[in-house]
């Protein structure tokens, strides 16, 4: 992550901001560092301080996004507490993030260049995915008998699959975010479609 000081933090921003407008634009493999330099009003010594290669910056955007999500992973289940109560508060993690217009944006990025550069997006990828944290609050949940799951690791894939069908692959293509009532409504229904399907009867 960024350690530069805080009045070049900015310029850092600006750098990464430009990258991932170059790199939707052009593709990664078609992409300048020169035009990146221009697009963030930078000199290419700047940049090049910051970032040797496309490759790092590109790998830079990744961890920026990857540290958005630090709020997801770090949600753990809590048998004191009411699973309803944990699970929503799981997705709302993972929807604040979604709402968020530079993420789609940087999402988009990545996830553009899965066929240019399998390498990179598979590194990319071990990155972003948090669907760990869903499964391990269900297992957490399963265990202690809060729900009744023979498969965490494949609830765990329908949770969020559930969040991300209306929060975030429909937006790729527009650019666009849920607004927050739409996001409290996507999240109220996947939890209680998750609820309906491995809750206890009452």
């Amino acid at each position: 992550m960024n350690e530069c000081s805080a009045p070049n933090a900015s310029k850092y921003a600006q750098i990464i901001d430009a990258a991932v407008a170059e790199f939707l634009e052009k593709g990664f493999a078609a992409s300048s560092m020169d035009r990146i330099s221009a697009r963030a009003e930078v000199s290419k010594r700047t940049l090049y301080k910051y970032f040797e290669s496309k490759e790092n910056l590109f790998r830079s955007i990744v961890v920026e996004l990857s540290s958005r999500f630090a709020e997801v992973v770090e949600i753990k289940y809590d048998s004191d507490r009411d699973i309803r109560e944990q699970m929503t508060e799981l997705a709302w993690a993972e929807g604040r993030i979604l709402m968020l217009p530079e993420v789609i944006a940087m999402s988009r990025m990545v996830i553009s260049e899965t066929l240019r550069n399998p390498m990179l997006a598979a590194e990319a990828q071990g990155k972003l995915d948090k669907t760990a944290t869903f499964v391990d609050m269900l297992k957490g949940a399963a265990e202690d008998g809060k729900l009744n799951i023979d498969d965490p690791e494949q609830a765990g894939k329908e949770f969020i699959g559930l969040i991300k069908a209306r929060a975030f692959w429909p937006l790729l293509f527009s650019g666009s975010v849920l607004s927050k009532a739409e996001m409290a409504e996507t999240i109220e229904n996947s939890v209680e479609m998750m609820i309906s399907r491995y809750g206890l009867p009452s």
